[in-house]
């Protein structure tokens, strides 16, 4: 089938990885501002922690709700609410965050626009891109989160240095606006039969297979949040110059990217074994992993590098995968697998820092690629136990 009129394939990619970089943009925006924000606002580094866990936590126990929401609502209309959702997040930071409290209560928002955003745009993809460049445009659509954290990196010095911070999550709120008006419907939805709205949702299938599979997602998660958060503040102290260390990490970022949508290219190109390839690729991560743990600056600029591309450049063969595997309800899928991601992203940081506070950061490098080893076992051993449909092409 093609793709419904007035929406082209290149259009629908655009618009799901613009989505999800606008909707993540605050909570990106929190780490990369976390001088600038301590200080205004009164809270220190637990503060921080705190709100960027709660911004993660909290679209957890919502995240199959707004999975189904997105099924229901559709690709588009579900886009539209989420930036939406982001742009009053982003104004509300920008207007009334005046304490750690009332800040926090925008990042919770705009992490549950962000849950929102994530299904809308794996329903608008597998709905619109053939299944024959489905690889592609999944790769493109998860390099919005490296994208997103290179974007929070540029606005310290571009916006919030030379204008203030809250200038920079005005720029967020700008960006959320432009999805909102670009979000149109393709065409108008057709009238649904009477009564179809009380018709049986599709069924996932096994759910044994589905909490593999958000258990695997849930220890990738952890390894990457964990690299992302404690690469500089592990490798300033042992001497590598803090200016280095963050083009390291925004050269790790982008190598994460690239991996995204060569890996997605190539399985276009590939007749089965995604998720086999998810695994080899969160395996290699284990080596940049133990690099990081040999402590010399050298040693952890080149294991940066190679614990992103693999550790962070995984996601988007997972969710080609899995889109393929369930082809008839992509919104729901995403909303029962991201709490295990999202859970990650939350206790792997929090985790691992009490390990590096209390032994050391070479014995939680180590500690971080044992788990990376066991998340590539964990997906392998899902791989033979998922389903075996494929995608089906337009609407």
């Amino acid at each position: 089938m093609s793709p419904p009129p007035g929406r082209s394939t290149g259009g629908a990619i655009a618009l799901g990885a613009s989505a999800v970089v606008a909707c993540l943009m605050p909570v990106f925006l929190t780490g990369a501002m976390a001088v600038q924000l301590t200080t205004a606002l009164g809270f220190g580094t637990v503060g921080l922690g705190m709100a960027v866990s709660l911004s993660r936590a909290t679209p957890a126990l919502i995240s199959p709700f707004l999975g189904r929401l997105a099924d229901d609502l559709g690709a588009t209309r579900s886009i539209r609410l989420a930036a939406a959702v982001a742009v009053v997040a982003s104004l509300g930071v920008v207007f009334t965050a005046r304490s750690w409290a009332t800040f926090v209560v925008w990042i919770m928002l705009s992490g549950c626009a962000n849950q929102l955003a994530q299904p809308a745009a794996n329903r608008l993809l597998a709905n619109v891109v053939h299944s024959g460049r489905l690889g592609f445009a999944f790769g493109i659509k998860q390099s919005a989160p490296p994208a997103a954290s290179m974007l929070a990196g540029l606005s310290v010095p571009l916006i919030a240095l030379a204008f203030g911070w809250r200038w920079a999550f005005g720029a967020a709120a700008v960006l959320s606006g432009i999805v909102v008006l670009s979000a149109r419907p393709a065409s108008p939805r057709p009238p649904r039969p009477k009564g179809a709205d009380r018709g049986p949702r599709p069924k996932l299938g096994d759910r044994r297979v589905l909490f593999g599979l958000a258990f695997a997602f849930g220890l990738g998660t952890a390894v990457s949040a964990s690299t992302t958060t404690f690469y500089v503040d592990s490798a300033v102290p042992i001497g590598t110059p803090p200016q280095v260390a963050g083009y390291l990490l925004a050269a790790g970022s982008l190598g994460a990217i690239l991996t995204r949508i060569v890996t997605g290219i190539a399985c276009d190109r590939m007749l089965g074994g995604y998720l086999r390839l998810c695994a080899q690729l969160i395996a290699s991560g284990c080596v940049g992993l133990l690099l990081l743990a040999v402590n010399t600056p050298v040693a952890m600029g080149f294991g940066v590098i190679l614990a992103l591309v693999g550790g962070w450049g995984f996601n988007g063969v997972f969710w080609y995968a899995l889109v393929r595997a369930y082809p008839k309800s992509p919104g729901a899928l995403t909303g029962a697998i991201a709490p295990g991601g999202l859970i990650g992203a939350t206790l792997g940081p929090l985790g691992f820092a009490v390990v590096a506070d209390r032994i050391g950061y070479p014995v939680m490098w180590v500690s971080v690629a044992v788990l990376a080893a066991a998340a590539a076992a964990a997906i392998w051993v899902v791989d033979k136990h998922l389903p075996t449909t494929q995608a089906a092409d337009g609407e």
